[in-house]
Formats: structure tokens, C-alpha cells, sequence
């Protein structure tokens, strides 16, 4: 237990000692371990009416889970009544209210609080955070649990605001529309529209489905799951523990070790390529040029796969249409190729992906400023992506975030959450006994521990599988792929306990900071 006497007294007194910026998955999952380690002064800042992130605004016809919902949970927080195999999004929003409610975050949290501008005050060692209709708060630390997935991109088609029918997007359905007997554009084929699809196909009269990049889909082993094991979890916690631990393996073996550790056997992604071409594609597929045309170029891997036992099968169906010209306009009354044929439709539904959490642009809505000038955005404008740990940067005194430059952990968000409020944790701690003021991690370690991220990378499937056709997100604007932590999470999770401390510079309060000049940029 930590005793809030321990923190540093000196200097002028924050709003709230720790700021968490969002209330989804990660931020809950911050304010839980703040909470088990007898941390209370911190407040979780969240932009929309209620928490949930991600599975607040995906509530789109189909949305579940795209992994075994048994690795899909906090190892501390076991839920004994998942449904299915791949539980629907509504019962993981649940999920995350009940330990909103469990670990009593609530008061914890201010909703409809959008943080539009980080600050660091060098003079006073504190954050001051600007918030969307005035004022701010100020605060020793701030966590950033924004998430992967930022924003839903622009829409870049030229006469999108002139369309008279109606739009929707993926992330923001609106649950009383209606598409029965409607004639419905869908533009994107990714993750989220290879499950809305198949719902849309079986109510709308007519389906045309815009893809520009094709994505893998594998086979999903989803089925209810049992009252009798609903009850085993619950009298037996410790089976579900072990359920966990092996689904979670299961997840990052074939999510993050195959990619990491593919020159070990190279031919294994060409081998499951062919397969789901040779046999599922060919299966789920009747006619042989719309199969071509759903069919990857590139290397499995390269994207992230999908699971579904219906979306390829969708476009059997005599009114659902796919379309791979490339879209010249958005009219009044459809949707326009480049081929000047104009499809007529009365909804269109937008599945064009997000900004990932390292776009630069996210950070020019909502400048993030530090030391000596440093500004995020043009830190990931000019410079190759770095950090320490997935967590820290130097020029960011006080200031972590969930998910950083190389900072995917594991097969699923549960264990990235829970690794990274580790290393936090600890950090934090350690400047309570220290009685220091501002924490910095050091330049020279966040260029070790990158140079080595990139290293590992060098040798991965994204580097060596064909992947220049495949629109990944997992390739940032420097053409690097920061999103995943190369590592095992059992290599994560021992370095969350064991990194030095001394990686970091504590400043008691009232001690002149030690500035250093070096970047945290290398070339290795």
C-alpha cells in the first residue's frame, strides 16, 4: 500500500496528481492497478457521454470479438458467463461496466471532458491540460489511454457532402436506422465491415460492397458456450484461469510469433495462404472471379487477418455486389467509378479504418507539447518512431502512454493493459519514494531499446512477405511497422518488473532539471 503522504509535497499543488486521458480498455484498466496499489488521487478524463471505448461506439450489426473471448479478459477479472466462443460486443461493454462498478472507478471519471491540448509546465514540474469548451486541469502525471485506433479517417472522396441519402459509419452506427428493403453502399473491406456485411446482405435489397485492398479471412470456430461451463468457471475460477492462459497463447502464437519469428519457418505463411485459398476461398466462393478478385495479393500476415463464416459467402448471394474499380466521386444519388458508371443508392455505410495512435495528425488536433519545445506531432512528422518500453519519451517528463511506438504486447489489448500499468506503476512509485518531481526517461535507453525493436523487426514477415500491396496499418508514414512490441508477452511482462530504474531521471521537487540534448531517434 502507498500512502499518498509519500507523494512529492513541494511546488504548486495539482488537480489531481495522476490524469488518465480516455475510459476504455486501457484507461479502466490503468485506474484498476492505480486502485490495487492504493492510488486514489487520479482522474480519468473521457471525451464521450459514457466509458467503453471501442466498444462504446462499435455497435454496428455483427460486431464481436475477433479473438477467443476467454484470452479477451483481465487475468484479475474472469468473466464465467461469455456466451460464445467470440462474444458479441454487447456483452464485452458490459463486461467493462461491471468492473467500472467492481473496482468503484466511476467517481473516478469525468465524462464528455475532451483533452484538446497537453502542456507541460517546466517552472511549476506539472501538466496543465486544456479541455474542450475552456479551462483545464492540472495534474504531476498523465497517462495516455487513447487506444490503437484514434479517430475514423476522413473521408477523402471528392462529393461526399453532396450525397441526399444517408451515411453511416461503422464506429458511430446509428441504432435507429433501418436498411430493410434499402439499396446500401458499403466502402471497405476491413475488419469491421467483414462482420457488419453479412447482417447488412441480409436485410438491404440491394449490397454493393467497395473494396480497394482484399483481406485474409479464416475460418471462425465460434459456438455458444455451454450452462455447464458457464458454471465450471464460476465454482472453479482456476480452470478459466488455465482456459485463459491457453487461449492467450494461442492468440499471440499465431498473432505475434508468426510474425516475429517467421525467418525460423518461412514457408509457414505461404503454407496457410495456400490453404485458405486452395480449400476455404474456394469452399465459401462459387464464381472464380469474384474468389480472384476477394483473394489477397500479398502475404498472410500482412494485415491483420479476419474470422468469419459468412462474409465470403455473402457474396454469393444474387444482390450483393463487389466492386473493385476505384471510386472517382460520391454523387447526389450513389456512388460514381473511375470506369463513369454511377450505382444509385439510398444509404452509403463508411468502413474506411482509423487513425492509428501515432499519425501525426492525431496530435495536431490535440498538440501534445513538452521540454524545450518539443511537440508530438512533429516528432512522428520528422523523425522515425520511438520510445522506451512502448510507454515513454524522452522530452515527455510525467507522461506515459498505454500504447507507444513499438508497444503492442501479446495477443490481446488485456495484456498490453496490463504489462504496461506495470511499468508505469513502478515508475510512479519509485518517484513517490524518491520525493522527486518530475520523471524523464533518458534518451540513451530509449535509443537502445528501439534499435533493438527495429532489429528484431528487420527480420520479421512484414519485412520479408510481400507485403507492399497490403494497406496495412501496421506500416507507419516512415514505412516502418512501430505497431508491435517484438517480444513474447512473458518477455514484457518480467520486463515490466525488472527494466533499471535509473533508465529514468527523477528530479526531487525543487532541483533544476538536467536537460538532455540527445534525441531519441537512431538509425540502427
Amino acid at each position: 500500500m502507498i500512502e499518498p503522504e509519500e507523494t512529492a509535497r513541494d511546488g504548486p499543488r495539482p488537480d489531481a496528481e495522476i490524469v488518465i486521458i480516455g475510459a476504455g480498455v486501457s484507461g479502466l484498466g490503468m485506474g484498476i492497478a492505480l486502485r490495487r496499489a492504493g492510488i486514489e488521487d487520479f482522474v480519468i478524463l473521457e471525451r464521450a457521454d459514457d466509458i467503453g471505448g471501442t466498444w462504446r461506439d462499435n455497435a454496428y450489426p455483427g460486431v464481436a470479438v475477433d479473438v477467443p473471448a476467454q484470452a479477451y479478459q483481465f487475468s484479475f477479472a474472469l468473466n464465467p458467463r461469455w456466451s460464445r466462443v467470440f462474444a458479441p460486443g454487447a456483452e464485452v461493454k458490459d463486461y467493462l461496466d461491471g468492473l467500472a462498478d467492481r473496482y468503484d472507478l466511476r467517481r473516478h471519471v469525468r465524462l464528455s471532458t475532451e483533452v484538446t491540448e497537453r502542456v507541460w509546465d517546466e517552472d511549476a514540474g506539472l501538466w496543465r491540460l486544456r479541455l474542450d469548451g475552456g479551462g483545464e486541469i492540472v495534474a504531476r502525471f498523465v497517462i495516455s489511454a487513447i487506444g490503437a485506433f484514434v479517430d475514423p479517417k476522413p473521408l477523402d472522396i471528392p462529393g461526399a457532402d453532396r450525397f441526399a441519402g444517408q451515411v453511416l459509419r461503422s464506429s458511430r452506427w446509428d441504432a435507429d436506422s433501418d436498411l430493410t428493403g434499402k439499396r446500401v453502399a458499403v466502402i471497405g473491406t476491413g475488419a469491421s465491415a467483414v462482420q457488419l456485411i453479412p447482417e447488412l446482405a441480409a436485410k438491404a435489397d440491394r449490397l454493393d460492397v467497395y473494396q480497394r485492398t482484399p483481406i485474409w479471412v479464416a475460418p471462425k470456430p465460434d459456438m455458444m458456450i455451454a450452462p455447464a461451463m458457464m458454471r465450471l468457471y464460476q465454482r472453479a475460477p482456476r480452470v478459466q484461469g488455465v482456459v485463459r492462459r491457453v487461449a492467450t497463447r494461442g492468440v499471440e502464437l499465431l498473432l505475434v510469433d508468426a510474425v516475429v519469428h517467421h525467418r525460423r519457418a518461412p514457408r509457414l505463411a505461404g503454407l496457410g495462404a495456400g490453404l485458405l485459398k486452395a480449400v476455404w476461398y474456394r469452399s465459401q466462393v462459387r464464381d472464380p472471379e469474384t474468389r480472384r478478385r476477394l483473394t489477397p495479393d500479398y502475404g498472410l500476415g500482412c494485415k491483420r487477418p479476419s474470422v468469419s463464416n459468412t462474409y465470403l459467402r455473402t457474396f454469393n448471394r444474387p444482390h450483393v455486389s463487389l466492386i473493385t474499380d476505384s471510386i472517382a466521386r460520391i454523387t447526389e444519388k450513389g456512388v460514381q467509378t473511375v470506369d463513369g458508371r454511377e450505382r444509385r443508392v439510398d444509404a452509403i455505410v463508411l468502413a474506411t479504418g482509423f487513425r492509428l495512435a501515432s499519425d501525426p495528425e492525431n496530435f495536431r488536433r490535440t498538440p501534445v507539447r513538452g521540454r524545450d519545445g518539443f511537440d508530438l506531432a512533429t516528432f512522428y512528422t520528422e523523425n522515425r518512431l520511438a520510445s522506451y518500453e512502448g510507454i515513454s519519451i524522452p522530452g515527455l517528463p510525467n507522461h506515459f502512454m498505454m500504447f507507444g511506438p513499438y508497444g503492442w504486447v501479446g495477443g490481446t489489448w488485456h495484456q498490453l493493459v496490463e504489462t504496461t500499468s506495470r511499468h508505469i506503476l513502478r515508475v510512479i512509485t519509485e518517484a513517490r519514494r524518491r520525493g522527486a518531481a518530475v520523471v524523464e526517461v533518458r534518451a540513451e535507453p530509449t535509443e537502445r531499446w528501439t534499435g533493438q525493436m527495429r532489429e528484431r523487426l528487420a527480420r520479421s514477415l512484414w519485412a520479408t512477405n510481400g507485403c507492399g500491396t497490403a494497406n496495412s496499418y501496421y506500416f507507419d508514414h516512415h514505412g516502418d511497422t512501430p505497431y508491435l512490441r517484438p517480444t513474447s508477452s512473458a518477455q514484457a511482462r518480467k520486463a515490466s518488473r525488472t527494466f533499471p530504474l535509473d533508465d529514468y531521471r527523477f528530479t526531487p521537487a525543487g532541483t533544476p532539471a538536467r536537460i538532455e540534448t540527445r534525441t531519441a531517434e537512431s538509425s540502427p
